[in-house]
């Protein structure tokens, strides 16, 4: 069945230049950018989707299992590979920073992802992980939204970030910083937010930097 990022890739990345998603994006990305390490190349984003995080990192290479936002990525700069998180086709230790936003969500097996990440990782390498929290508010409406059938959420599966933690522990990794942002009510209008440079309970998007020994 084709991906719905496929069919409507255009739609998809229209909403980080829209009213409500501008400032979302930059929350984010600013909240990923808060915990990131000195050095970061070689890099690679799992999940790249239409580049706008990657975009960000000139030198960046992404992966993704979706051609379609894969051209709009590669237009943005990103060295692009077509393919999966679970089956990674690089060499052992090729990555400085392995980097998935908002990408848990969407893979089949996190723990075969985790466990690729890693051996892609060189030691002393840094695994960025961006989540929106199933037991936030936040996580609560995209799972409404699964439930009331949009195409882009109707496979995800929205994780905690204890399970995070654990699956971490399970690759090898360990949590060396965290920053938090989006505490503000996903039902009002959307505005930027600095992020926090620590876990708080409830907050629509985390980052953790994971580190491999």
């Amino acid at each position: 069945m084709e991906s719905p990022f496929d069919r409507m890739t255009a739609e998809y990345d229209s909403w980080y230049d829209s009213d409500r998603g501008r400032p979302l994006y930059e929350s984010e990305l600013r909240c990923v950018e808060a915990i990131l390490p000195a050095r970061l190349h070689p890099m690679l984003e799992i999940g790249v989707g239409t580049g706008r995080f990657a975009m960000r990192f000139p030198g960046a290479f992404g992966l993704d299992p979706a051609p379609g936002p894969l051209k709009l990525a590669k237009a943005r700069g990103i060295r692009c590979v077509c393919g999966a998180g679970e089956s990674l086709p690089f060499r052992d230790g090729t990555f400085k920073t392995v980097l998935m936003v908002v990408t848990l969500c969407f893979v089949r097996e996190p723990r075969a992802v985790f466990h690729e990440a890693a051996r892609v990782l060189a030691p002393g390498g840094s695994m960025i992980i961006g989540l929106i929290p199933a037991d936030s508010p936040w996580g609560m409406l995209y799972e409404k939204k699964k439930k009331e059938g949009n195409p882009f959420y109707r496979d995800a599966e929205f994780h905690k970030v204890s399970e995070v933690e654990k699956l971490a522990r399970c690759s090898g990794l360990r949590i060396a910083s965290v920053a938090s942002t989006l505490l503000q009510d996903p039902s009002g209008p959307a505005r930027f937010e600095e992020p926090v440079s620590y876990y708080v309970e409830g907050v629509g998007f985390v980052s953790l930097r994971l580190e491999k020994g």
